[in-house]
């Protein structure tokens, strides 16, 4: 997998969108961006035409589930942000908060508890997603045991050709995440991983990402 490349002062189309549904992948006033996703994924998606994405964690308000967005956060702006960018994408979501979850003609969201390998397994087991999927994104609790218990019981459904990233590694666990990494490497020989440091000026403690790559052909 060749380096994410991009020009950190240039906000892209997928920034604004983003920002419109009150996403925090991106910003289009680059100081302004606590994470700067946005520049990374236009990069790393413009040569794939996804039919179905799928993204952990729907960005809850409810301040009593673990990870929530705040009171001021808008569950679903990520998956609304995916739809418009990729309109002849089908989207779908999942989050451990039951208030959260919603459906639209493009957008269907469903129950997971991350932390338990049985709640993901019920997951693959609706209709809707027994297919694979071309993107797949974990932006859910962020904790370790949780990022890898979510990634070794779903790497399974991502398609050929796609991406499967993981937010918000925090800066003070790279060393930790470096030899999962290299573990997984072993496990896993037909997928290319890569740790990626995104630069951003105002959040050097977690603007980090893990992204696997599954080739079209080995």
């Amino acid at each position: 997998m060749d380096p994410i490349i991009f020009n950190i002062n240039e906000p892209t189309d997928l920034c604004y969108i983003m920002r419109k549904h009150c996403s925090d992948k991106g910003h289009p006033n680059i100081n302004n961006a606590w994470h700067n996703y946005t520049l990374a994924y236009t990069q790393l998606f413009k040569k794939i035409k996804p039919k179905r994405i799928f993204e952990l964690g729907l960005g809850s308000n409810n301040l009593k589930i673990p990870s929530n967005m705040g009171p001021n956060g808008v569950p679903g702006a990520s998956l609304y942000g995916w739809s418009e960018y990729f309109p002849d994408a089908k989207v779908y979501g999942a989050d451990i908060d039951y208030e959260c979850l919603f459906s639209t003609e493009k957008i269907k969201t469903f129950y997971c508890d991350q932390l338990n390998p049985v709640s993901i397994q019920k997951l693959w087991k609706q209709y809707e997603l027994l297919e694979g999927f071309d993107i797949m994104i974990d932006d859910g609790c962020h904790t370790f045991d949780g990022i890898v218990i979510f990634f070794e019981n779903s790497i399974h459904k991502l398609n050929p050709g796609g991406y499967y990233c993981i937010e918000d590694i925090d800066t003070n666990y790279l060393p930790e995440w470096e030899r999962k990494v290299f573990q997984w490497q072993q496990i896993y020989p037909n997928f290319i991983f890569q740790i990626s440091k995104i630069n951003n000026i105002l959040n050097t403690s977690d603007n980090n990402m893990i992204i696997i790559h599954l080739p079209n052909k080995i």
